[in-house]
């Protein structure tokens, strides 16, 4: 007989946020709803449950806003996750959702999570707001090769590895514009991304400096289950590690293949994705067919998301 499930908790970021979310767990768990996103709306100043609920969809799309109310529903999911009898043997989040896996890894107490959180989307929105900048997709060509376009094309880089065939680059609007004309002429498919800024670019780096005097302040231990870092795409074990990789991963590509691939070569063999949407279901699948993939009790809406990106 094969032994239970290793189960990986994994959480998408910005960009699988959507008008409604967190209305099933409110009916289903008011309480716990309620706590969650109170607790984000302190640390944020916004009224988060009623644009979570209600919208509009471009004031919940605020970085600043989409943030901290992700942050909220996917640790109350997770925290619900546990309750019912689910609990990780591993966690793991794309970019935003790090910040989650690091709370439900008992690497950092929520209430610190939940204000860095914040202060994570205000600086980011202040740099969309002072230096705007592009991103885009690119799907068909391997990481390596869009290396290369971006070495051709200036001030742009690889921002996430989402698959082994979809690439996500982020930089100056100009050498974006450029690097998708030098990707479509390399028979790939490049695909602008609906975002005012250079996320996981070195644009990003006063955030990340920032942050990282902030996170000196806040409370850390080591976790009890393991993370996959997204800077570096390793299992990391100690609090300092933790948070090393929630601020370098700000201004750092999200290497996500590498991350499912460390979680698999640990032991993991089933997926529980827990957020507003599913992002992360279709891009472990496309990087690991084999793998189980659930939702679980999460609050997916019937469509998929796009990229989770921040």
């Amino acid at each position: 007989m094969s032994g239970p499930d290793r189960v990986a908790f994994v959480f998408p970021g910005q960009g699988s946020q959507r008008v409604g979310m967190g209305r099933e767990l409110l009916e289903r768990r008011p309480e716990l709803f309620a706590r969650h996103f109170a607790a984000a709306e302190d640390a944020s100043g916004l009224p988060l449950r009623r644009l979570a609920l209600q919208g509009p969809v471009a004031d919940l799309t605020r970085t600043e806003a989409a943030q901290p109310a992700l942050f909220a529903l996917s640790l109350a999911l997770a925290e619900e996750a546990i309750e019912v009898g689910t609990p990780p043997a591993i966690v793991a989040g794309h970019s935003l959702g790090e910040y989650v896996a690091a709370v439900v890894a008992g690497a950092l107490h929520p209430d610190d999570g939940v204000r860095l959180v914040a202060e994570r989307g205000r600086l980011m929105a202040e740099v969309q707001a002072r230096k705007p900048g592009a991103m885009a997709a690119v799907v068909g060509l391997p990481v390596g090769r869009v290396r290369v376009l971006c070495r051709r094309c200036g001030d742009v880089s690889v921002a996430n590895v989402n698959t082994t065939a979809q690439v996500v680059v982020s930089g100056a609007e100009d050498a974006v514009t450029d690097l998708m004309r030098a990707a479509g002429e390399a028979g790939a498919r490049a695909v602008p991304l609906a975002v005012g800024a250079a996320f996981h670019s070195p644009a990003m780096a006063p955030v990340r400096d920032r942050l990282d005097a902030l996170t000196r302040t806040l409370r850390w231990s080591d976790p009890a289950v393991p993370l996959a870092a997204n800077a570096t795409g390793a299992l990391v074990w100690t609090a300092d590690d933790v948070r090393r990789a929630l601020v370098a991963q700000v201004a750092a590509e999200v290497r996500w293949v590498a991350c499912v691939t460390a979680m698999r070569h640990a032991g993991v063999t089933a997926f529980l994705e827990l957020g507003a949407r599913p992002v992360l279901t279709g891009l472990i699948r496309a990087i690991d067919p084999d793998a189980t993939i659930a939702s679980g009790v999460t609050d997916h809406a019937p469509r998929p998301a796009p990229l989770s990106l921040r």
